[in-house]
């Protein structure tokens, strides 16, 4: 189903970075008298299509506003949460654990967007507004994926968009929801090469452990975002776990890497066994780390034999 949205024409477009608080008193406040959090609110208005949220101060109708909890919710829960008294019953511990599996999946994601459907008005400290439609994403998009583009405060937040920011923003979330912006456009491929470049090279800072760590909780499979020819996106932790695993040789002649890059690491680069135009899965099941010789040569012999050669291998590593 498309969730096409013509946004021509619209001046402000903000992402909604909500958060969670600290104290104790708030969270059974929450528990009390409405039974949910912010990310209940946001899940239930999703179902709906329609609800009532605060908006940035020169929101107008006709605006975006797109919704993402804070990456330090969770951390917040838990701090709140970390002394509870001993008199707490056992209906309270359940929305805990509960709140805590929502902040869990969704802290630090983009989940959908909504369009701004009445003139804001104060209600208490607060700005609001109707946001009518809401779409919420099948797949939420992780902050890792647009911070290249977007800073965004770990914290909450309302963080305006430049129209390039908006129009990068939906190719990447087109690429992941594909038809949630049919006219979502991917930027230059150099562009999108070298920030995806500079990712490794940051995620190649963690720890071979730290990375396994991030890629297991990997959770959609590749997706491609349609114009004139597709585009897919490939994960930086994986590409950098994949040449750390290797430690420096090709995994199909076993030759050492012929030289270092300008980090000082030895330069490997990474291949998706099955290609991702044939369905194969971003992983690092599906990945192996080779020379530039080896990398071509799947390229444009890929020779079963050799395809083989790498699964087997990686078999024997995951």
């Amino acid at each position: 189903m498309s969730f096409f949205c013509n946004q021509g024409g619209r001046d402000v477009i903000f992402i909604s970075n909500f958060n969670n608080s600290k104290k104790l008193d708030d969270i059974l406040d929450h528990y009390n008298y409405d039974y949910g959090t912010n990310i209940n609110f946001l899940l239930d208005d999703f179902a709906e299509g329609t609800g009532k949220w605060s908006v940035a101060k020169n929101a107008s109708f006709g605006d975006i506003i797109v919704f993402m909890c804070a990456k330090e919710a969770r951390h917040n829960l838990g701090v709140a949460t970390s002394h509870l008294p001993k008199n707490v019953d056992d209906s309270f511990l359940s929305f805990v654990d509960e709140q805590k599996e929502l902040y869990k999946k969704y802290s630090g994601y983009i989940l959908g967007y909504g369009v701004i459907s009445s003139e804001p008005e104060m209600d208490g400290e607060w700005l609001m507004s109707d946001i009518k439609p809401m779409y919420q994403f099948d797949n939420p998009i992780y902050i890792d994926e647009f911070r290249s583009f977007i800073s965004v405060s770990k914290f909450g937040s309302i963080t305006y968009l430049s129209d390039e920011q908006w129009e990068r923003l939906k190719w990447v979330i087109n690429t992941k929801n594909p038809g949630m912006f049919s006219d979502a456009i991917p930027p230059d491929e150099d562009i999108l090469e070298k920030e995806f470049e500079e990712a490794v090279q940051e995620a190649s800072k963690k720890s071979l452990e730290e990375l396994k760590k991030l890629i297991k909780k990997k959770k959609y499979p590749v997706k491609t975002a349609v114009v004139n020819k597709k585009t897919y996106y490939r994960d930086p932790n994986v590409a950098a776990y994949v040449k750390k695993r290797a430690n420096g040789y090709c995994q199909l002649c076993g030759k050492k890497a012929p030289f270092n890059d300008a980090s000082g690491e030895p330069y490997l680069e990474n291949h998706h066994i099955i290609w991702l135009s044939a369905g194969g899965e971003d992983s690092e099941k599906n990945c192996a780390a080779l020379c530039p010789n080896c990398h071509r040569k799947m390229h444009i012999v890929n020779d079963l034999n050799d395809i083989e050669k790498l699964q087997k291998l990686l078999a024997t590593l995951s």
